[in-house]
C-alpha cells in the first residue's frame, strides 16, 4: 500500500505547481532572513543590507525560479515560507504596488511580499488565480 501512495504522490506533487520545493538556496534563504540586519532593527550586515549582498542575491535566484516554474501557493510556501505580507487584488496598496513595481511577468490578482530589506525593499510575488504569474522588486530608492 506504501508503494502504491509514493506513486500516487509525485505525479500530484508535480500537477499542484509543487516542484518549487525546498533545497539548498530555500534552506540559505530561511537562514539569512531569520537574521536581522539594518532594516530589521539590527546592524549593518553588508550580507543582509547591500546591493547585491548575499540575501539580495539568493532572492534573486528564487525569483528566477518562481518565475520560471510558476507554482501554486504552496510551491512558494514550500521554496520561500509564509510571506511577509499578503495584498488582496483590489486594495489601495495593491494598485500603488503594481505601479512602483519592476514586474517580470503579467502582474494580477493577490500580492505577496517577502522583505530584503524590511518593508523598504521587497520581492513581490504575483498570482493569477493559484499560480505565480510574475514577480518583482518594489524598492524604496532611498
Amino acid at each position: 500500500m506504501k508503494r502504491f501512495n509514493v506513486l500516487l504522490a509525485v505525479p500530484l506533487l508535480l500537477a499542484f505547481g509543487c516542484q518549487a520545493g525546498p533545497d539548498a538556496t530555500s534552506a540559505e534563504w530561511s537562514q539569512l532572513r531569520a537574521q536581522r540586519g539594518h532594516f530589521e532593527g539590527g546592524t549593518w550586515n553588508k550580507e543582509l543590507d547591500a546591493w547585491q549582498g548575499r540575501k539580495h542575491q539568493v532572492m534573486q535566484r528564487l525569483a528566477d525560479r518562481l518565475l520560471e516554474q510558476r507554482p501554486h501557493e504552496e510551491g512558494v510556501r514550500a521554496l520561500m515560507g509564509e510571506p511577509d505580507r499578503v495584498v488582496p487584488a483590489g486594495s489601495a496598496e495593491h494598485t500603488d504596488w503594481l505601479r512602483r513595481t519592476e514586474w517580470r511577468g503579467a502582474p494580477g490578482g493577490t500580492l505577496w511580499s517577502y522583505h530584503w530589506r524590511g518593508n523598504h525593499d521587497q520581492l513581490l510575488v504575483a498570482f493569477d488565480g493559484q499560480r505565480v504569474a510574475a514577480v518583482g522588486w518594489l524598492y524604496a530608492w532611498e
